[in-house]
Formats: structure tokens, C-alpha cells, sequence
């Protein structure tokens, strides 16, 4: 695929980021109803932040697979992770609707996808579910499930069957997705603890962080 196809995708992802900033207003509106009301409304995550990042994820997909059934099912999911990021960076939630019924599909479109099949998938929704319970159990405890949730637990499960599990040591993409995921959430943790822009105290999403491992695990599928 020449940078000008991967251009021209590109531009498909803009528009697509775009589709899922307003999926994600759409969404938001029974928040509108909790007391206090959350931040509701269109702003510059929806109307910048998600578009762009769907230009450079479609781009960058494209320019390093080429064109085929894998770029079109990855893209789909590039499109399910940016309203995730996008939701939970927003209201720190991570929505059944979204979630479960992507882990359908993947089961759907397993064999369509690089190096992933059905069974692979369902080791990775398993594997997902078991390595990321204990933190949802932990968050329950000491955060009153603020900081990882339950919703965290099921995203693992949906990145576990976009990537899938092999045996094989060289196809562990679901546990080096999940791995990805918590050592960024860590480092970030990290730096705004030494920054002291948080505290002990602050719960803060995990979905972000676990959507960028999600990311950078399919990119190199």
C-alpha cells in the first residue's frame, strides 16, 4: 500500500473517530440523570481528539499491513477502542453495550483476523477475565471500584478475543496486550504520583491504559 492509500484510509479512521465521538454523546445521555450530573455534552475529546487519533491509527494500520480482511477488521476494532479511551477518559466508565457485544464479533470475525482464530479467542477472553479480576477485587476494596472496575474486567476479556491466546510463545498476544496495558497504566501512575497531580487517595481509569496496549499489541500482529 503506497502513503497515499494509507492517506486515503486515513481519512476513513477521521471519520470514523469522528462516528464514535458522537456514539459516545449518544451514549452519555441517561448520565444526565445521576446526582450529581457528570460532564456531558460535545467538547474536544470527541470533536478533535477521537478523529485524529482515528486518522493516525487507520493510517498507521494500513501503511504496515496493507489492504485486506485483517486492515478491515482491525480497524473496526481501532474504532471500538478509541470510544472506550474516549468514554472512560471521560466519565470513567466502560459500557456493557460496547464491550460484550464486540467479544460476539470477534468470535465472528476470528478467522478473518491476522493470527487469531475462534479458539484463540476464547483462551483470550479467558485469560482476560482471570488476570484482571484480582484488580477489579483490590479496587472494590480500597476505592469502592472507582479506580479498576468491573467494566475494566470485561474490556480485558473483549481485548483477550480481538488479540486471542496461543500456546505458543510467540503468539501470546492477548497476555502481552493485557502486560502492555497495566505497565503503561503503571508508569503514568508513576509520573503523576512524583508530578503530585494525583495522590494515593485518586482512583484513576484504567480503560485508557489498557486500550493502548490493546493498540499497540494488534499493530504489530
Amino acid at each position: 500500500m503506497t502513503s497515499l492509500d494509507a492517506l486515503g484510509w486515513g481519512v476513513l479512521g477521521l471519520v470514523g473517530g469522528a462516528l464514535m465521538g458522537q456514539l459516545s454523546l449518544f451514549l452519555e445521555r441517561p448520565l444526565q440523570e445521576d446526582d450529581p450530573p457528570p460532564r456531558l455534552g460535545p467538547g474536544p475529546l470527541e470533536l478533535l481528539v477521537l478523529p485524529v487519533l482515528g486518522f493516525v491509527g487507520f493510517a498507521a494500520f494500513a501503511l504496515r499491513q496493507g489492504m485486506g480482511p485483517g486492515l478491515l477488521v482491525h480497524s473496526i476494532w481501532i474504532l471500538v477502542l478509541l470510544q472506550i479511551l474516549g468514554f472512560d477518559f471521560k466519565h470513567r466508565l466502560v459500557l456493557d453495550v460496547i464491550t460484550l457485544p464486540t467479544i460476539g464479533l470477534a468470535l465472528v470475525l476470528a478467522n478473518l483476523s491476522p493470527d487469531l482464530s475462534v479458539v484463540r479467542a476464547l483462551f483470550g477472553i479467558l485469560l482476560g477475565g482471570v488476570l484482571l479480576l484480582p484488580f477489579a477485587v483490590v479496587s472494590e476494596l480500597f476505592h469502592s471500584g472507582q479506580g479498576f472496575g468491573w467494566g475494566d474486567v470485561k474490556l480485558g476479556m473483549m481485548i483477550g478475543a480481538i488479540t486471542g491466546m496461543s500456546l505458543n510463545y510467540s503468539e501470546l498476544y492477548a497476555l502481552w496486550a493485557l502486560i502492555a496495558g497495566i505497565m503503561i497504566g503503571g508508569v503514568v501512575t508513576i509520573l503523576l504520583l512524583v508530578t503530585r497531580r494525583v495522590n494515593f487517595r485518586d482512583a484513576l481509569p484504567y480503560g485508557p491504559f489498557l486500550v493502548a496496549g490493546a493498540g499497540l499489541i494488534l499493530y504489530f500482529m
